[in-house]
């Protein structure tokens, strides 16, 4: 049985790449494996070559394939040649193909959530503390769970704009919109409601008197408790936190 299926003639390109990346990702063509050749793959998914291969140009700029005259179409191991952009199409695949990409992303939210809380002390300017009070004022508004982890990603959104750093910002905005694909499984994955609301005012306090150390430390506790329920609710092992340096 074909893993491959007819794409409808709009957004042709687009629905080829969202196809092929989902059989790589979920490793239904594994690293060194070769799709078929364009004459055939363009025939099962009842597309022109053009179309083809541009979507094929795409998932090479994604790094998931490597084009060669000769050799065709050859998959490579994303995890060497891919990039941070990868992940929004990663972390809906997380629970049946790669679970321990929640506590990575968990583990990165806390190393990055701590050290632009850092920064944020040593650089905010009073524009960016009212940003920062309006969004904990949201939060303190927020009526369900998701709503409540949306406020609380755009906090830390404020926060890397506050802290000044142009690469960080890109990242966050990177894994933002695969952050929200799985935001309801997220959302239950972080501290209480009055927890999260406790940590903004906090953090808030924290910057405003330009205290780096405690801006850390409260980003930091605050985003370790996500971290360790997340294992808890996995019941899992290797789902388990690892041990950071100390903020």
């Amino acid at each position: 049985m074909s893993i491959l299926k007819p794409v409808e003639k709009q957004r042709v390109a687009e629905e080829i790449v969202e196809q092929l990346r989902s059989l790589i990702l979920t490793g239904q063509y594994p690293p060194g494996s070769k799709l078929p050749p364009e004459r055939d793959l363009s025939k099962r998914l009842g597309v022109n070559r053009a179309s083809l291969r541009e979507a094929l140009k795409k998932l090479e700029h994604l790094g998931l394939v490597r084009i060669r005259q000769g050799d065709g179409t050859r998959v490579t191991n994303f995890m060497e040649t891919g990039g941070i952009e990868l992940v929004q199409h990663l972390l809906p695949l997380a629970g049946r193909n790669h679970p321990e990409l929640i506590r990575d992303m968990l583990e990165l939210r806390r190393i990055f959530g701590r050290e632009i809380a850092r920064l944020a002390a040593y650089r905010a300017s009073p524009d960016g503390l009212v940003r920062l009070k309006a969004l904990a004022d949201k939060a303190d508004a927020a009526a369900t769970p998701t709503e409540l982890f949306e406020v609380d990603f755009e906090f830390y959104v404020a926060l890397t704009q506050v802290a000044g750093n142009t690469v960080m910002g890109l990242l966050i905005n990177t894994v933002r919109e695969g952050v929200r694909s799985y935001m309801p499984l997220l959302a239950n994955l972080t501290a209480s409601p009055e927890a999260v609301r406790a940590h903004h005012r906090a953090l808030l306090d924290a910057v405003g008197a330009k205290d780096a150390e405690r801006a850390a430390k409260v980003a930091d506790d605050h985003l370790r408790t996500g971290a360790e329920l997340a294992a808890r609710m996995g019941g899992r092992s290797e789902l388990s936190p690892q041990p950071l340096p100390a903020a």
